[in-house]
């Protein structure tokens, strides 16, 4: 097998979903990087994965680039595995492959499960050309309605836990005035769960009682229609009459608009 750095995809729930090329990899690898290796351990005892295995998360990236480099110089094969599905999708490692790539390192992937991919085939929403996946939103809900009002037209898949689904739901009906969703729990586990909501009726699910790891799937019928009216000749009038914090007070209750995104179409008309 030739040495450098492999990036092997690993199961999202069921351990069984592993592809025989990453087992290969993991048997043969000399030094696994984990994101967590309590979780992966119960991957390698499973499969008899004999190499040894460390903990790689960002916060380890100044301390260990140079012994990763060292090892990789020394033809050592290495791979980097995160809890569940593909390493650097909503997990660590995106500084450490730039920062290999620049020393002209050879980096492979080896596919495997996605909770992305698997979202999207369960969520059935697949009546739009695209879809924009979102990852873990941040925990402000302004700035999780600013991100969500980039991608309005496309079909959307987010990754969330059960501390923040409540507030990402309310983040959707905030700029969404139809809408369904799919929260898919636990995938491919025993509990795998598939639950519906829309807009109609997003409120009889107690959200509250859901737990697991979670996979939102967000379908975008419609938004809010005072969203629409809000023109950017309205905007430039208003700001230009009281300016842009007044103007924010008055537009935020008749139109659905964040502040964020208030203030970022505002700035843009002043440098047009």
């Amino acid at each position: 097998m030739e040495p450098g750095l492999y990036l092997v995809a690993t199961p999202i729930g069921n351990l069984d979903d592993i592809t025989i090329r990453a087992l290969n990899v993991l048997k043969n690898s000399d030094i696994i990087f984990c994101e967590n290796t309590k979780n992966s351990s119960k991957l390698f005892k499973k499969y008899s994965i004999e190499a040894k295995y460390h903990k790689y998360t960002d916060h380890d990236f100044d301390r260990k680039k140079d012994e990763i480099l060292q090892n990789l110089k020394q033809k050592k094969i290495i791979s980097l595995i995160s809890d569940s599905g593909s390493p650097l999708i909503s997990d660590p490692g995106n500084q450490l492959i730039n920062f290999l790539f620049q020393q002209g390192v050879k980096i492979f992937s080896i596919p495997g499960p996605s909770a992305l991919i698997s979202g999207i085939q369960l969520s059935g929403f697949l009546n739009k050309k695209y879809f924009s996946f979102l990852g873990f939103l941040p925990k402000k809900k302004s700035q999780k309605i600013s991100i969500l009002e980039s991608h309005l037209n496309n079909n959307l898949v987010i990754y969330t836990t059960k501390q923040q689904l409540e507030n990402d739901i309310e983040a959707v009906v905030e700029v969404a005035e139809k809408f369904e969703i799919i929260i898919l729990k636990e995938l491919t586990k025993m509990f795998e769960e598939r639950i519906y909501l829309s807009h109609e009726d997003f409120k009889k699910v107690d959200l509250k009682a859901v737990k697991g790891e979670l996979v939102l799937a967000v379908n975008i019928i419609s938004t809010s229609q005072k969203q629409q009216e809000l023109s950017l000749d309205y905007i430039s009038q208003i700001v230009s009459e009281m300016g842009i914090k007044k103007a924010y007070q008055v537009v935020k209750t008749k139109y659905k608009i964040s502040r964020n995104r208030f203030y970022e179409m505002a700035i843009n008309l002043n440098n047009e």
